[in-house]
């Protein structure tokens, strides 16, 4: 993956107004009432979007997948929290694992959807099946999860964001698929 810096200009502006709103939202996420509690969300604003051009052809290229849906490996890893902010954490899913052993733990999304399918959030057998295909090159030994309700955007991109993306590079990953929920 190429070497880019992320843009972390935005994060101290975004720490202050998040726990403004946060102190003004609270109770409105104790109630569930999310509607209400996000028409003030400091949502991140950015100026540009960081974009890399694909150069190198798919079917020579390892992948590596992300997913918000909450998904984790049973009886291994911790479920995500449900809480009034969410569950900023990571799980890291080997590449080698059934789609059978894991579920979603996101309170955000209908998981019974998902575990009929889990195609569906991580598409894990429809890329294997790319690969065997030749249409793709390799897929990396490790994907990632997290819940993709976390209000704290600035931790994201402080710990998470910056733990996937070496992750990846030290497993050599050219792509990175994203799914979001």
């Amino acid at each position: 993956m190429p070497d880019m810096k992320a843009d972390r200009d935005w994060i101290e502006d975004f720490r202050v107004a998040y726990e403004h709103w946060l102190g003004e939202a609270m109770p409105l996420l104790e109630q569930e009432d999310y509607q209400a509690a996000f028409r003030f969300y400091p949502f991140p604003e950015f100026e540009t979007v960081p974009w890399t051009p694909v150069t190198k052809p798919l079917d020579g290229s390892r992948l590596a997948m992300v997913t918000t849906a909450g998904a984790y490996r049973k009886g291994v890893d911790a479920p995500f929290r449900h809480g009034p902010e969410g569950d900023v954490s990571l799980r890291r899913i080997p590449g080698n694992t059934a789609l059978a052993e894991l579920d979603v733990s996101h309170s955000h999304m209908p998981e019974q959807i998902a575990r009929e399918d889990m195609n569906t959030v991580f598409p894990l057998d429809l890329l294997r099946e790319l690969v065997a295909a030749g249409a793709l090159g390799s897929l990396a030994g490790t994907h990632f999860s997290i819940m993709g309700y976390a209000t704290r955007a600035a931790d994201i991109a402080e710990t998470i964001a910056p733990e996937i993306a070496e992750a990846m590079t030290q497993d050599r990953v050219d792509l990175a698929l994203l799914v979001p929920v």
